[in-house]
């Protein structure tokens, strides 16, 4: 009896053993698959980035250093085209791609992750159920793979995320102070309806720590002995001379580039953060945005200096914040915010202008090629370190229709899709691509 005790008990054991050891296997099972839920996305095509800059167009406030109450209305396909284009511009995809559906009082969002290849495809597939729940949207399911997360466990583990971040990640405050600025959510089959509160201080410290995310701990550095260097330059400059060119910055930022460069550093990176300590300066914003409050402290302030591009400070201000965006997020992000703000200005401010596009268009080409790969990123520090004059890079903007409304616009070019359009702004890239600067540059 003794024996057959002692033998049930070590089978028992045994099949504990077996249970321990293979229950993170259960789960990669049952997590895990070999297909996504959501395929990957295709290519944009000209309608579909013409949609999304309206969108964007139509989702700004008219006077954005206002607070105000704004309303967001979007469909499921608006939705989901602004997510796939925000999930390019975070550099996800192809390896996330995600899709959003709308009912009754109901958002479901759904995401794909490939994890691998070898020896198999393998991805990471999640489906989230948000709910209604007064001005918020409340997370109700979530599902990982096969497996359903019991409701009391999901409630718990986002209660103990939330108590730990209130307490010590900033970013997350300021992400609870904008849902506390939403004043209302409604979700049906046919649209999601947001109203909130506007708040230019708030959406500017976001917009910080966002851009903070992305910037490693070598690139502050750059960005910090870069700005050092802006600050002898605007020293050195007579104080008698009430403004410079553009060129007076860049030749020597990129002269010492060039050197960084052949002592080992990474050239791409070297231009990258040129381009985001040029753009904070020119444009007179706060070094805080890129390396945060602590680190800025450090750093003294530099004298101010009206700097010009063909005599005039707003071509040099657009040039460098295009070529900061860029260098940080890409060309195509890069293009169609300069073209958006376009449109932005002709329906608010003081109209749509072809010289700021230019200008725009520049600072998109400039940094494109100075960020594309390492030996186009040396060569063009070279150029910009032996720049001669301002028409190396910037064409003529004498002859442009500048100041345009919106009516106008409309009445020349139908709207921003419309073939005459497309035309003109090939017409400003063909005449920048001639440009010395930017001749007979490595194909990519």
């Amino acid at each position: 009896m003794a024996t057959l005790l002692s033998k049930s008990l070590a089978k028992l054991l045994q099949a504990l053993l077996v249970l321990v050891v293979s229950a993170p296997l259960v789960l990669i099972i049952l997590w895990v698959e070999t297909d996504p839920t959501v395929s990957n996305n295709a290519p944009f095509n000209r309608g579909e980035l013409s949609q999304i800059e309206q969108l964007l167009l139509d989702g700004a406030p008219p006077s954005p250093q206002n607070m105000s109450l704004q309303r967001l209305q979007f469909n499921a396909h608006e939705l989901n085209l602004l997510l796939r284009y925000s999930m390019g511009v975070m550099k996800l995809s192809p390896t996330w791609t995600a899709r959003l559906a709308l009912n009754e009082n109901t958002l479901t969002s759904t995401l794909s992750v490939e994890l691998g290849r070898l020896p198999m495809p393998l991805f990471l597939n999640l489906q989230a159920e948000f709910t209604g729940s007064g001005n918020l949207l409340k997370l109700a399911s979530l599902q990982i793979g096969k497996l359903d997360v019991p409701e009391a466990f999901l409630q718990f583990a986002l209660t103990r995320i939330r108590a730990s971040l209130e307490s010590s990640n900033t970013a997350y405050q300021d992400f609870n102070l904008l849902l506390s600025r939403v004043q209302r959510v409604t979700v049906s089959p046919d649209r999601i309806d947001v109203e909130l509160v506007w708040d230019p201080d708030l959406i500017s410290n976001i917009s910080n720590h966002a851009q903070q995310l992305f910037i490693s701990d070598q690139d502050q550095q750059r960005i910090m002995d870069y700005y050092r260097q802006i600050g002898e330059i605007a020293a050195a400059i007579p104080s008698d001379l009430r403004a410079v060119s553009l060129n007076a910055f860049l030749v020597p930022l990129f002269t010492a580039a060039v050197e960084k460069s052949r002592s080992g550093s990474d050239p791409v990176a070297e231009n990258r953060t040129l381009f985001q300590s040029l753009a904070i300066y020119i444009n007179s914003e706060n070094i805080e945005q890129l390396i945060g409050v602590e680190l800025a402290a450090t750093l003294p302030q530099p004298k101010l200096i009206e700097v010009r591009l063909r005599r005039r400070q707003d071509l040099a201000r657009h040039l460098v914040a295009m070529a900061a965006i860029t260098a940080s997020a890409g060309a195509d992000l890069a293009q169609m915010l300069a073209t958006t703000k376009e449109a932005y200005d002709a329906r608010y401010r003081s109209g749509f202008s072809f010289s700021d596009l230019a200008a725009n268009t520049v600072g998109v080409t400039m940094a494109g090629h100075s960020t594309r790969d390492a030996r186009t990123a040396r060569l063009m520090q070279e150029r910009l370190a032996n720049l001669q004059d301002e028409a190396d890079y910037m064409p003529p903007v004498g002859n442009n229709r500048d100041g345009l409304s919106e009516l106008d616009f409309n009445a020349i070019y139908q709207n921003r899709s419309s073939e005459e359009y497309r035309q003109r702004l090939s017409e400003i890239q063909e005449l920048i691509n001639a440009r010395p600067l930017f001749q007979d540059l490595p194909v990519p």
